[in-house]
């Protein structure tokens, strides 16, 4: 492994993804389409292996790991660009103060809520087990959380 050496959950494949397009994306300066293309490959090893793993570990085999994966890179290529805060939530994308990015975020299938004002997206249909609101910091310590910092340098704090 190149990229991803040391990523030991889809979790952290992701937001190690995430991180690696923002700085090789050809689109940005210093990025090349060969780059991507070898960080793409490597990613789709390395989440043939986590999800294989995860499966086992999973009461239902019947989940489709690939197509949530599909989605999840579809959706950080969409928005790789858009000058707000990113976070990744367990299998949740939340991005913070996009409100000037309201219609990108719409068609890619980010709902805004809110209660937690921020723009949030969850693959397929969200089946809520509970009854209440759940704060997004009680969310981020049932399932771990991955800020990436999407603001340039000048609007960025510290």
């Amino acid at each position: 492994m190149k990229y991803f050496t040391g990523i030991k959950t889809i979790e952290e494949l992701r937001q190690r993804y995430r991180e690696l397009l923002k700085k090789y994306h050809p689109d940005n300066e210093g990025g090349s389409v060969e780059i991507t293309q070898e960080i793409n490959a490597e990613y789709d090893r390395l989440f043939s292996i986590l999800s294989e793993e995860k499966q086992t570990d999973k009461e239902s085999t019947n989940y489709d790991y690939q197509a949530e994966n599909d989605a999840f890179k579809s959706v950080i290529n969409k928005i790789i660009h858009i000058n707000s805060d990113v976070e990744i939530i367990g299998s949740w994308i939340w991005v913070h103060s996009g409100y000037e990015y309201r219609e990108l975020l719409k068609n890619v299938g980010f709902k805004y809520a809110p209660k937690k004002k921020c723009w949030c997206w969850h693959y397929g249909d969200y089946v809520r087990y509970h009854k209440g609101e759940v704060s997004l910091e009680e969310i981020r310590q049932k399932y771990g959380s991955k800020k990436v910092n999407n603001k340039s340098k000048q609007y960025a704090i510290g």
